[in-house]
């Protein structure tokens, strides 16, 4: 028994020292980033909650301190919930129209045995032109006056079209760029997933008689339904911070009609300079992102 005790102990001792061996090389390798983070993600967001209870002033920071009054002033105006509302309808188009294009390719990309690796490189393409890029060859495109859009649909009969000055078309245009330019890393994240399902499994299930629509609505969408869940979030989360291609499109207009939220702390900030107002409009969007995504990952939880 005594030596049983002893045998035990000695255990438990060897267990307590793995526990504390300090691993440095995957820390070395990690503190570049960790400072990044720190630096470019945590410290503006901190510095943004701080500002925010401040009228603050450029010349003379941080200002007056004004405690809620930038957060009760920014919840009880008008503009403050247009642009929210927009922001909505702008991620709701987004989800619609082209969240679902990358899985979609993704899948068909699997099905293709040779030639893959450069149908994997022709969907690199389009990300690899600046953003900022194709939003001006596209707002060059959509001119009402010499567009190629309204030049080719005249050949058919159809248009001329004001894009951008339509107050019902300037959101669907801002919107179909990215149905055509969807691609980019997300499809290779997909593609991955899909590869890692394992093959034996599909090949039984193809062998039971279950057709291509059921191999994938029952294994392989089931299998990839983690990669799926953390990109919707990082999806979902850009487009609530959707600002360049409505500021480069038509910077709010027209009409407001496109006044998202980040245009309207841009402007809070940079051409009204209040930076507190701004600042509380954006802890908001904060608040309600954080929310999103803690929602998300507990169903994801619950239905592991």
């Amino acid at each position: 028994m005594e030596l049983m005790m002893e045998t035990k102990q000695k255990q438990q001792v060897i267990k307590t020292k793995r526990k504390i061996v300090i691993r440095w090389v995957p820390i070395l390798f990690l503190t570049p980033s960790i400072i990044c983070y720190l630096l470019f993600k945590y410290y503006p967001t901190f510095r943004m909650i701080y500002i925010s209870f401040f009228d603050y002033n450029i010349g003379n920071p941080p200002g007056k301190f004004v405690g809620l009054d930038n957060f009760i002033q920014s919840l009880t105006a008008a503009t403050f919930w247009h642009a929210f509302g927009i922001t909505l309808i702008f991620a709701l188009l987004y989800l619609l129209l082209t969240f679902w294009i990358p899985i979609v390719q993704a899948l068909l990309l699997n099905e293709i045995h040779r030639g893959n690796v450069l149908f994997r490189f022709i969907y690199q393409i389009p990300a690899i032109a600046p953003g900022v890029v194709t939003v001006l060859i596209w707002k060059f495109m959509y001119n009402p006056d010499f567009g190629v859009l309204n030049f080719y649909l005249g050949k058919i009969g159809l248009g001329p079209y004001l894009w951008l000055n339509d107050l019902h078309m300037v959101k669907f245009s801002i919107v179909m760029p990215s149905i055509f330019a969807s691609s980019g890393i997300s499809i290779l994240l997909y593609f991955s997933a899909i590869r890692a399902v394992s093959q034996e499994i599909l090949e039984a299930a193809k062998m039971d008689g279950a057709g291509p629509w059921r191999r994938i609505t029952a294994i392989i969408l089931p299998n990839i339904r983690f990669i799926i869940l953390i990109q919707f979030i990082a999806f979902l989360t850009g487009a609530l911070y959707t600002f360049d291609n409505i500021y480069v499109f038509t910077q709010g207009g027209p009409s407001n009609s496109t006044m998202v939220a980040s245009i309207l702390v841009f402007n809070s900030a940079f051409n009204e300079l209040r930076f507190g107002t701004a600042s509380a409009i954006s802890f908001f969007l904060f608040i309600i992102t954080a929310i999103i995504t803690f929602i998300q990952l507990r169903l994801s939880r619950e239905s592991d």
